[in-house]
């Protein structure tokens, strides 16, 4: 589905997948950002909320986030970088990144956690 310059996917509920073009990370132009989201009330993963709170975090939007960006370090410590976690809220969890390799690897990673 396309929406105001905007691709989105929902086939892999619950995380959306979004592409958006013409996106600017500070003084940089990146021509397509690849964003996920989910809500966390959706995910009930006991392995991952243990992880979450292990790490000292909530389960919500902010406690995912940091949880998939620590375990995405591990993994990927190489690409780290690209992971942008600027519009996470209590309810969203929600993190892009700016390539589609990273984004693949991304997907995967939280699809794993959310159904670990």
């Amino acid at each position: 589905m396309v929406e105001e310059g905007e691709w989105v996917d929902e086939r892999w509920h619950p995380l959306r997948l979004t592409v958006m073009g013409d996106t600017v990370y500070g003084d940089r132009d990146i021509p397509l950002a690849w964003q996920i989201e989910f809500e966390p009330a959706d995910c009930q993963s006991r392995v991952a909320l243990k992880q979450i709170k292990r790490l000292g975090h909530e389960p919500d939007g902010y406690g995912w986030s940091e949880f998939i960006k620590t375990e995405f370090a591990k993994r990927f410590p190489d690409e780290v970088g690209e992971l942008h976690l600027s519009d996470t809220e209590l309810a969203t969890c929600v993190i892009w990144v700016e390539s589609e390799g990273v984004c693949r690897k991304l997907t995967e990673l939280a699809w794993q956690l959310i159904h670990s």
